[in-house]
């Protein structure tokens, strides 16, 4: 493949499965990032009202988790081997392994497992939130105006976990860059940043 071609790349031998793989998950996180947003399903082309905008708002929470648990579990096997490697190279004597299991080792794995359970735990939040009586923990109130009209209102707990999710969307996919599961197809240009490398992928995406 042309290294400037500017295709999406991805650390497998079988690189066109690979490369669906990744560009489905991908393309999935762009649209329920939209969906986080607007409160508009991609593929639905019925109208949508303004109370069920909000709720689909917060829906999305779940399936931005969701979408990037999915970006975890496609690079895990990649991030764990690549990771031992680093262990093993660091702690090639069977002595110096036991005193320092891969387990404690500080490494790219450690991370975005770390991220999964972040995860998990927004997950639970959203969970939480729905079952208990409390609005504090709420992502959307039910409000009513002067008229008597019913309208939903986000909560800064909804806006709180979105920024968050972006920001874990981010760490998740600069060691995804990093352990070459996949790049921007222009990772050659020294120049660039990780985060303008990230920009141009992304970029790619929204145009697929």
């Amino acid at each position: 493949m042309d290294n400037n071609s500017g295709e999406l790349r991805v650390y497998n031998p079988n690189k066109e499965i690979s490369k669906e793989i990744v560009l489905e998950v991908l393309i999935r996180y762009r649209d329920v990032c939209k969906q986080a947003d607007t409160g508009e399903i991609a593929g639905y082309v019925e109208p949508i009202g303004h109370l069920e905008k909000k709720m689909n708002q917060v829906r999305a929470l779940t399936l931005i988790i969701l979408s990037m648990k999915q970006m975890i579990t496609i690079s895990r096997p990649v991030v764990v081997f690549r990771s031992r490697q680093e262990w093993q190279k660091k702690y090639r004597e069977e002595k110096e392994q036991l005193e320092n299991p891969f387990e404690d080792f500080d490494c790219d794995y450690k991370q975005i497992m770390g991220w999964r359970e972040f995860l998990t735990n927004c997950q639970q939040a959203i969970i939480i939130a729905d079952k208990t009586s409390s609005l504090l923990d709420d992502f959307i109130l039910e409000k009513i105006d002067k008229d008597g009209e019913k309208f939903n209102e986000l909560t800064e707990n909804f806006y709180d976990m979105k920024d968050d999710l972006e920001d874990v969307f981010e760490e998740i996919y600069l060691l995804m860059m990093k352990n070459k599961i996949v790049s921007s197809g222009v990772e050659e240009d020294e120049e660039l940043t990780d985060k303008e490398k990230e920009e141009e992928m992304i970029k790619r995406v929204e145009e697929a």
